[in-house]
């Protein structure tokens, strides 16, 4: 898989730092030289000084064989023209970083594959932090229609003992809910539950809901 990152910023060096875990093959597009070198030195990557909206740049970056484009540029505007860019090269795969929510609707249009909004997920895990700190958030899926969050089940909770089926069949817990795993720290062992599983205590439910739906779930799912 051969991967091209625009932008080499604090996101832009997170994400490559992980690829280069995983070694993956990595090209960087950076307009600032010093980032170059310092990206070049610590991970001994491709690195191309340049506007990643050019297509000579592009080109130098081996965009026509490209499997992934990811767009971590500071600015939705550049993100994207490279979007654009990208799909006339027939990428497969274009994931743009979005910083403005206006743009949303110009990215689909352009063909990009996967829109991260990075300033709901900042504000987003702020405010799990702070209002749930009992709530841990995995991901989100769909763009943001889904989220899968994990929860901790405390001794006394109203739901230790229960059966999956039977909490299921209560009205506190919507048919958007789905728990979809236990992990059992006193057995150290996950298991995709079934009607008849039981909640044990101290168990982390993985637990798949709309968005607007997690503080209620969670709340169910922990009183006591």
């Amino acid at each position: 898989m051969y991967i091209i990152i625009a932008g080499g910023g604090t996101l832009g060096s997170e994400i490559i730092c992980k690829l280069v875990e995983k070694k993956r093959e990595i090209a960087v597009i950076e307009k600032n030289r010093e980032v170059c070198d310092e990206l070049f030195t610590a991970y001994g990557i491709e690195t191309i000084n340049g506007s990643a909206t050019k297509i000579t740049v592009l080109k130098a970056a081996g965009i026509e064989k490209a499997d992934v484009v990811v767009a971590t540029m500071p600015n939705d505007a550049d993100n994207l023209v490279l979007a654009v860019l990208a799909k006339s090269f027939s990428v497969p795969e274009i994931i743009v970083l979005m910083r403005k929510k206006n743009y949303y609707e110009a990215y689909k249009t352009a063909g990009v594959t996967k829109i991260l909004n990075i300033v709901d997920i900042l504000v987003r895990d702020v405010i799990y932090q702070i209002e749930k700190p009992e709530v841990e958030r995995i991901a989100q899926l769909g763009n943001g229609a889904v989220e899968i969050f994990i929860v901790k089940i405390p001794k006394g909770a109203n739901i230790v003992g229960k059966t999956i089926s039977e909490i299921a069949s209560g009205k506190q817990l919507t048919e958007e809910s789905i728990i979809a795993g236990i992990f059992d720290e006193t057995e150290n062992e996950f298991k995709v539950p079934r009607g008849n599983t039981k909640i044990p205590i101290g168990a982390n439910l993985f637990v798949i809901t709309k968005p607007e739906l997690v503080n209620k779930t969670a709340k169910y799912l922990l009183d006591k």
